[in-house]
């Protein structure tokens, strides 16, 4: 697909959870509560350096959510997540500090994605520019509705920002076209090299990215929250109807499901992984739930 891609990896963690009932994830079969891991990267570039993609959840979110109308969240999704399990406290780990990362993807605003934002000051944030003008936009509880806790969002985002658009990227380069790519996807080039790619995958929360990988051995595609589980999505199987109250657009949600199945065909090889699926998990080092 990509001729001779640049060498580039990525190492995935995660940074706490959240519990729900599953049968909103698999109206057909599940059953009981499950745990949805908040699962987030990190991408190394040779020559632009070090990245994360999304920062899962952090201590801060129980904070931000002990009062009204962010309580409602707490209620909606109770998280847990130790001190020892934040993105930062993993990458001190690998000896990485905040100022050696490049730059920060944020695939959507909800708040097992960006809790872990406010401990990376000053470095440059991509995301998309929907996705800003909302998180910027709303406030009490319609922030809460469309899953946005505002004490979570750094106050100089508009400073920071590079915002992805429907016709442009970080590097400026125009949006990758492929014959064999299912239409109604969009990949853009991150770094004008074919290594890394942003995927708009509209739906579940305005201005939501998903992120294609080319490495030496094989291509990731960590689509985030176009579906909640790889079974799920082999079988078809859409959430229960009341994820309605909280998506972005129900219509496009199915959109992008069903483009996913269709690139799932087309591209058998690829290792397609979500956010909060039980099979990403499988690829995280060592991880001890």
């Amino acid at each position: 697909m990509v001729p001779n891609p640049t060498s580039v990896s990525y190492r995935l963690f995660a940074s706490g959870y959240c519990t729900a009932h599953d049968r909103i994830v698999d109206p057909k079969n599940g059953g009981g509560k499950a745990r949805f891991y908040a699962v987030w990267l990190l991408i190394e570039h040779p020559r632009h350096g070090l990245y994360v993609f999304d920062t899962g959840y952090a201590p801060r979110f129980l904070e931000a959510t002990r009062h009204f109308p962010d309580k409602f969240y707490g209620w909606a999704t109770p998280a847990f997540i130790k001190n020892e399990e934040t993105a930062m406290a993993q990458l001190a780990q690998v000896s990485i500090k905040p100022s050696d990362l490049s730059g920060m993807i944020i695939s959507h605003f909800h708040a097992d994605h960006v809790a872990g934002m406010l401990d990376f000051p000053k470095i440059p944030i991509v995301c998309h520019s929907a996705a800003m003008q909302q998180v910027l936009s709303v406030k009490g509880l319609g922030a809460v509705r469309h899953g946005i806790v505002k004490a979570l969002i750094p106050s100089d985002l508009r400073e920071r920002v590079r915002i992805i658009t429907e016709d442009s990227v970080i590097s400026n380069k125009a949006i990758m076209q492929n014959p064999d790519e299912p239409s109604s996807l969009q990949f853009q080039d991150v770094f004008g090299d074919g290594s890394v790619e942003l995927a708009q995958l509209p739906g579940h929360a305005r201005g939501q990215l998903g992120i294609r990988i080319h490495t030496a051995d094989h291509t990731l595609f960590f689509a985030t929250d176009a579906a909640w589980r790889k079974r799920t999505l082999d079988a078809g199987i859409l959430p229960s109807p009341t994820v309605k109250l909280f998506f972005d657009d129900w219509a496009a949600y199915k959109t992008t499901f069903s483009a996913l199945r269709n690139y799932q065909q087309t591209f058998p090889t690829h290792r397609l992984l979500f956010t909060h699926c039980p099979e990403t998990l499988t690829y995280i080092p060592s991880f001890n739930p």
